[in-house]
């Protein structure tokens, strides 16, 4: 039988392992104290903007989740929710744990009263992309643009990647 509850810090021994899982999968280098600090992070009470997390369990055996923050404004100046990540473990994945973890985000947005629900992927995530097709959900249309490293770094500092360009 599966269940999934909010995590809440008895989960988080669960989640750091989920989370080690998950950087091991993503060929991520994650260090103990990082993940405790994440797992710690995703189970403490952050208000309207999180962030949250939803566990899922098979008995006693954490085997997925998913982490969640809510944003404003959203459409109509209403609070929007972002699902950062979802994660099933390799043993369970094909077995109905992300379709119902996706239906618990969609539940927990509902009952909290947030207006949408985005997600982003990969480009290159085949098996990603393939799970969120078989749901039905088509993509936005949005394009998502990212800064990081030293990129952020130096735009924070006006150094932006390409020259400014007058029309």
């Amino acid at each position: 039988m599966l269940a999934i509850t909010r995590a809440g810090p008895a989960d988080r021994t669960a989640l750091v392992s989920l989370l080690a899982d998950m950087a091991q999968h993503y060929r991520e280098q994650r260090d103990i104290g990082r993940l405790a600090a994440a797992a710690e992070a995703l189970t403490s009470p952050g208000g309207r903007a999180g962030p949250f997390c939803l566990v899922a369990r098979r008995g006693d055996v954490a085997v997925g989740f998913a982490s969640l923050s809510g944003f404003f404004p959203a459409f109509d100046l209403t609070w929007g929710l972002l699902l950062k990540d979802i994660y099933v473990a390799a043993g369970d994945r094909g077995n109905g744990v992300g379709r119902a973890l996706m239906t618990e985000v969609m539940r927990f947005a509902v009952a909290a009263g947030y207006t949408r629900v985005d997600w982003t992927t990969d480009g290159t995530n085949g098996p990603a992309r393939a799970f969120y097709a078989g749901l039905g959900v088509e993509t936005s249309g949005k394009i998502f643009y990212r800064l990081t490293g030293s990129a952020l770094a130096a735009a924070s500092s006006g150094a932006w990647p390409a020259e400014e360009t007058t029309p």
